[in-house]
């Protein structure tokens, strides 16, 4: 996705999260948001008391639990998928999550430690990297990095990644 696609598209999420989020006004700006959005607001106006001297909005509260599943802080920043092309051969694809504060430098050791429960589990001594290849995938919502290794299980000692 070029840089200009990027910005159209921001500008456009950027406009519909304003529209829902006028939603919850008493007035809004324009006659079309008006004829667009519901007459009643879609949060009811209600607050959280916690304490007697604090109270939480509804819609912050809401917010808030949206915001913490999109981002996940506390999952892990890759998933990771193998399929078995025969016994002593595996395909990892590891993709990192959208947002992440690190974990950059991770897919080697994940590979590595991944073909070394793989070996261990099937009986062998060892593994080979065939294939390792890093990249980006451009998706609609920002880009991923993505890892993918081919690694073949072996009886002869472990070969690591060049």
């Amino acid at each position: 996705m070029t840089l200009l696609a990027h910005r159209r598209l921001q500008a456009v999420a950027t406009g519909i999260a304003t529209l829902l989020l006028g939603a919850g006004c008493s007035t809004t700006p324009t006659e079309l948001a008006n004829r667009v959005l519901p007459t009643s607001a879609l949060v009811p106006d209600y607050s959280i008391p916690v304490s007697r001297s604090l109270s939480i909005p509804l819609e912050s509260a809401i917010a808030a639990a949206v915001v913490f599943w999109y981002v996940d802080p506390l999952g892990p920043n890759w998933e990771v998928a193998e399929r078995r092309m025969s016994p002593t051969l595996v395909h990892l694809s590891l993709r990192k999550k959208r947002i992440a504060t690190g974990g950059d430098g991770e897919p080697p050791q994940i590979v590595r430690r991944r073909a070394t429960e793989l070996a261990i589990k099937a009986g062998m001594r060892g593994y080979q990297i065939l294939e390792y290849s890093e990249s980006t995938e451009s998706e609609t919502m920002g880009a991923r990095r993505v890892t993918t290794a081919l690694v073949k299980l072996t009886d002869a000692g472990t070969v690591r990644i060049p």
